[in-house]
């Protein structure tokens, strides 16, 4: 097994306060990346991208991804196919029929909760607010964890029967 160790590339939807794009080398929280306090608090989905190199794809073995830690829902796609929405841990899937000799790119579009953005919102004056709730969260309440927080961690094992 080996940890995907490659920068990932983070595109955020426009309009709330965080950069179109952001390239990061270690996977963290959201509230914990170099974003403004609106992009910090960010609420909804990021797609993530990296790429991974390998050198031969061997028949008689299997390609598993485990994700790790992820807040909260994550949609995997490899090469441009589309593997699985994955909502609960564990956070692993099959990448078998999707792997190819070379480079390899990983696309994880992780979707969050609104608790963040809800949160900040509620600091907000009411006219510049995005988002709206009859009882929401406290402007004093802790942003919560988000996004992919890893390690992302590919493995093989072999498909032949012993």
């Amino acid at each position: 097994s080996r940890t995907l160790d490659n920068p990932w590339t983070l595109s955020f939807p426009s309009g709330w306060g965080a950069p179109a794009e952001l390239r990061i080398k270690d996977l963290q929280a959201w509230k914990e990346l170099d974003l403004s306090p609106e992009g910090k608090a960010f609420s909804g989905t990021v797609t993530y991208t990296t790429t991974f190199n390998l050198d031969e794809v061997m028949p008689a073995m299997h390609y598993f991804l485990d994700l790790g830690r992820v807040e909260m829902i994550a949609v995997v796609s490899l090469n441009g196919k589309p593997l699985r929405t994955l909502w609960a841990p564990p956070y692993n899937l099959d990448l078998t029929d999707a792997v190819k000799p070379g480079e390899n790119t990983l696309t994880v579009e992780v979707t969050s909760t609104w608790f963040n953005r809800l949160v900040y919102d509620a600091g907000q004056p009411e006219a510049n607010r995005k988002t709206w709730t009859i009882n929401g969260p406290d402007k004093k309440e802790p942003l919560r964890n988000s996004g992919l927080l890893g390690p992302v961690v590919l493995k093989t094992e072999s498909s032949v029967q012993k």
